[in-house]
C-alpha cells in the first residue's frame, strides 16, 4: 500500500482552549475568514485543554466543515501544556500561537509573516513597545502586568517588555528546537521558551501590535500572578541545575 504524504502547510496556527465554548466558534471563524484570503497553505490546531464545557464538540464540529482544523484534546494541565502539544503536532514551515479571545485583530498576522521574511527565528507580538496600541486594559491588570514584567527583566530576561502578549510566531525548525525542553505546563511558560530561545542565540524581534482587552479573560490576577512570579525562581533554578541541558 502506498503511504499519502500530506504536504506540510505554509502557516501553521496553534489555538489553546479551556472552556471557550461562549467564543471558540466566533475566534476559528475570523481566523478562517482572514486566512482564505491569503495566497498560502494554512492549518489551525485547536488544543483542547482538558474543558469541561462544550469546546471541543463545537471545535470538531467545525472541523467536519474545514478539513484545514484539527482538534487535539489533552488532559487539563495549563495554558504552557497545551501550547506545547500543539506546537510539537503541528508542522507548518511556520508556527504561530494564538489565544482563543482573538484579542490581537487577525490582519496582524500578516505583519509576523513578514518580519519572518526579514530572517527572524521568533517574532513576538508587544503591547508596550513604541508603536503598540492596547484599547479597553483595566488599570489594575495593566499595573500588575508592568509588575510583572519588571521581575521578568530582573531575574530572567532583560530584552523584553511585553513577554506574556498571546501571540508569537517561530520558524518550524526553531519551534522544533525549543518546544521539547519547555518543562512550565502554566503562564510562564512564554518567559522558558524566551529564556531558551536567547540562550540559544535564536534572533528574536518583539514586534508592536494592536490589541484589545477581553473581559473574560481566564487570567486571574491574584493567583495567576504568584504563580508567574514562582516560575520565574524555577527558570532559574532549572537552569543553574542544567535541567535544560541537551539531549542525548
Amino acid at each position: 500500500m502506498i503511504q499519502k504524504i500530506i504536504p506540510s502547510p505554509f502557516l501553521s496556527i496553534v489555538v489553546p482552549a479551556f472552556n471557550e465554548e461562549k467564543r471558540i466558534i466566533s475566534s476559528l471563524t475570523a481566523l478562517v475568514s482572514y486566512l482564505d484570503t491569503q495566497d498560502y497553505s494554512w492549518d489551525i490546531v485547536v488544543v483542547n485543554d482538558g474543558s469541561e464545557d462544550n469546546t471541543a464538540e463545537l471545535v470538531q464540529n467545525m472541523s467536519q466543515m474545514h478539513n484545514n482544523i484539527k482538534l487535539e484534546t489533552i488532559i487539563h494541565a495549563g495554558k504552557g501544556a497545551a501550547i506545547k502539544h500543539g506546537i510539537l503536532f503541528c508542522n507548518g514551515k511556520y508556527k504561530f500561537i494564538c489565544d482563543a479571545d482573538l484579542a490581537m485583530p487577525t490582519n496582524c498576522i500578516q505583519k509576523f509573516v513578514a518580519m519572518m521574511y526579514e530572517g527572524y527565528d521568533i517574532v513576538i507580538g508587544s503591547r508596550q513597545v513604541h508603536g503598540a496600541n492596547r484599547y479597553g486594559e483595566p488599570l489594575i491588570r495593566h499595573l500588575m502586568g508592568r509588575i510583572f514584567n519588571f521581575v521578568v527583566q530582573l531575574a530572567v530576561v532583560r530584552s523584553f517588555k511585553d513577554t506574556q502578549c498571546g501571540y508569537k510566531m517561530f520558524k518550524r525548525e526553531t519551534a522544533d528546537n525549543l518546544f521539547p525542553y519547555q518543562q512550565l505546563n502554566g503562564w510562564g511558560f512564554d518567559v522558558e521558551i524566551l529564556f531558551l530561545a536567547l540562550k540559544r542565540k535564536y534572533k528574536v524581534l518583539e514586534m508592536p501590535i494592536e490589541w484589545y482587552h477581553r473581559e473574560d479573560s481566564k487570567v486571574r490576577i491574584g493567583i495567576d500572578s504568584i504563580s508567574m512570579l514562582l516560575d520565574m525562581v524555577v527558570i532559574r533554578w532549572k537552569w543553574i541545575s542544567r535541567q535544560y541541558i541537551e539531549k542525548k
